[in-house]
């Protein structure tokens, strides 16, 4: 019981940093700062969702050790799929530097999601 609370806690605390993303992103459109395409934000979303629920679900079977290559794996990935996206997307060439940023905000949401469960599990 104590792994599924911490499962919906973090959970519960991704989408909200989710939601935040997803503001910024429309203020900045709002007010002509830079307009980002809504799509690869999802996408980016998405698949940083399907990774924390694969992870948490693990954790809160208490399997262990499998966390880490979890991660991994789902990082190489996002990886890859950023980079079809940059060869097939020609919105994504205007704008590679914020979309990277983007990129690398969810990754440290993650990084840090993992570090917690890791040193949990022990």
């Amino acid at each position: 019981m104590k792994n599924f609370l911490v499962v919906l806690k973090g959970l519960g605390l991704f989408l909200v940093m989710s939601a935040l993303l997803f503001v910024l992103q429309w203020q900045l459109a709002e007010n002509n700062v830079i307009v980002l395409n809504y799509k690869i934000h999802i996408l980016i979303f998405f698949i940083t969702l399907i990774s924390l629920l694969t992870m948490f679900v693990v954790f809160a079977l208490e399997k262990k050790n499998i966390i880490g290559f979890i991660f991994l794996g789902f990082v190489v990935f996002k990886f890859f799929a950023m980079g079809y996206i940059a060869v097939f997307q020609e919105e994504f060439k205007l704008n590679i530097i914020p979309y990277f940023i983007l990129y690398w905000i969810y990754l440290t949401i993650e990084v840090v999601f993992v570090l917690k469960l890791v040193k949990k599990q022990d």
